[in-house]
């Protein structure tokens, strides 16, 4: 009996396969137009199915429904094999799309570094190729999986220490305590990131070196990171001075030299603290607050030069190690000595050349030396209590904030120059700053007396009105432009 054309099953898929196929082509390459300006991604993985997935699908419906070849030929076997090897490809794209294409910055799927996602899509296949062997192919995975398993322990004995690295980059790609541009203390390197892989990190030190640091050791190491959890960074720098100085003045002092040190925040404030009363000095301990860890030596470096220059200002003292003890007979200083030298040290001055011994004494009676640090502030403008100085050796200058918060320089400093006018002219402030540009030595002079001797030497009143004169014209002119705008 003839059974109907339309009740055939190899009919039905082949029409199937006629009128659906083409339909379902042209569908996705239409999706795929619409998808690529917006995901371009989610375009290509519409591409690939219908490229791939689509026509291996179309040959496997061919040959198994309508031409019904029998499920034993290596033909059949090779095209069912493409079909699954396209789909399992074209999942995994799309589920690394969905899932990690376009995240967000601190989500989980930012966090997972790319080695582990190409990690377990690697495994992901190997379980695919095994299903199709198995299911496709009939092969028995048996004594295939015993062999995989004794090469895989021979492989681990051998690599043990390249899996390691491995491992350990893994994990610290995944925890991220670290990233490029992060200061690192781990042993007793101590560097900046500049890369991380899967089996090292390289670490760039001050000296300008490069150290390449297994993942391995890092893993066993405690790591110290500089810039996390916050890049402020704190600095603690110790320093002794002698019993005979008052602690309280010594903090205080300590606080300007790290005020006025560049780098070193204002806010949050410096900390000195007490630490200690050691075996030749009392131990102070000052934590300076750094933007970041990229300028520790810098500020380092101009903090501790700053400190002799302030101490020797203040007449406190840093003492020697008393470990070796060497007796010998000092000489003090006389007063009469130290008076002489002032009295040169004055002389020696274009201003004073004129003056006569006796003026000379009193001046030195009542003066006394100054020592100041490249880039040092010697005078705020607003200060008070301005005493007349001038300048033994170094160089400085003068420097005005105009209206508009700009600060202009008024004159240079260099040696037999005068500075601290405002005292002269009876001004409870000063109207200009001073700054160290050197190392600068400056005589200070006790205002009255200083005032006394100019009413006695007409000559050096009117030199110096002079000159006070041409700076207040230069401050007037340096205070136009920003009136005028």
């Amino acid at each position: 009996m003839n059974t109907p054309l339309l009740q055939e099953g190899w009919f039905i898929w082949g029409m199937g396969l006629v009128i659906l196929f083409p339909a379902v082509m042209v569908m996705a390459n239409e999706i795929a137009l619409k998808l690529k300006p917006r995901s371009p991604e989610l375009a290509g993985i519409v591409q690939e199915v219908r490229n791939l997935v689509m026509p291996t699908l179309a040959m496997l419906i061919l040959l198994t429904q309508v031409i019904e070849l029998d499920g034993d030929r290596t033909s059949l076997r090779i095209v069912e094999t493409l079909f699954w090897v396209s789909l399992i490809h074209a999942s995994l794209w799309l589920v690394n799309t969905i899932l990690f294409t376009g995240a967000r910055p601190n989500t989980w799927q930012d966090k997972i570094p790319k080695i582990l996602r190409d990690l377990v899509r690697v495994v992901m296949i190997l379980v695919g190729i095994t299903i199709v062997l198995s299911v496709v192919w009939e092969t028995d995975l048996g004594g295939l999986i015993t062999a995989l398993g004794v090469s895989s322990i021979v492989l681990g004995l051998a690599l043990q220490d390249t899996l390691g690295n491995l491992f350990s980059g893994v994990a610290l790609l995944v925890e991220r305590p670290f990233e490029v541009g992060d200061w690192l203390e781990a042993g007793d390197n101590i560097g900046k990131v500049v890369e991380i892989n899967w089996r090292s990190v390289h670490l760039i030190t001050r000296e300008r070196e490069l150290l390449i640091v297994p993942s391995s050791i890092l893993a066993r190491d405690v790591i110290r990171n500089y810039r996390r959890p916050l890049k402020l960074h704190v600095e603690p720098v110790m320093i002794g001075f002698s019993y005979d100085d008052p602690p309280n003045k010594v903090k205080r002092v300590l606080l300007e030299a790290a005020l006025e040190t560049d780098g070193i925040l204002n806010q949050p404030t410096p900390e000195i603290q007490t630490i200690s009363y050691d075996d030749f000095a009392i131990t102070y301990k000052v934590r300076l607050y750094l933007p970041n860890y990229d300028n520790v030596p810098k500020v380092r470096d101009e903090f501790m030069t700053r400190i002799w220059y302030t101490a020797r200002r203040n007449n406190l003292n840093i003492p020697f190690p008393i470990r070796t003890v060497y007796h010998h007979e000092v000489t003090p200083t006389s007063p009469d000595e130290v008076l002489s030298n002032l009295v040169n040290y004055l002389r020696s001055l274009p201003s004073f050349t004129a003056l006569s011994q006796d003026l000379l004494e009193d001046l030195s009676c009542s003066s006394t030396f100054k020592h100041f640090g490249r880039g040092e502030i010697i005078l705020h403008q607003g200060d008070r209590e301005v005493q007349p100085h001038f300048v033994l050796a170094g160089r400085g200058s003068i420097l005005l904030r105009t209206d508009t918060g700009v600060e202009r320089e008024v004159a240079q400093l260099r040696r037999g120059d005068f500075f601290g006018a405002d005292a002269l002219l009876g001004n409870q402030q000063s109207f200009t700053s001073v700054v160290a540009t050197d190392d600068l030595e400056a005589i200070a002079i006790a205002t009255t007396t200083f005032q006394e001797i100019l009413d006695k030497t007409p000559r050096l009143a009117r030199e110096l009105g002079a000159i006070i004169s041409a700076r207040r014209q230069t401050m007037h002119h340096l205070q136009q432009p920003a009136r005028r705008g």
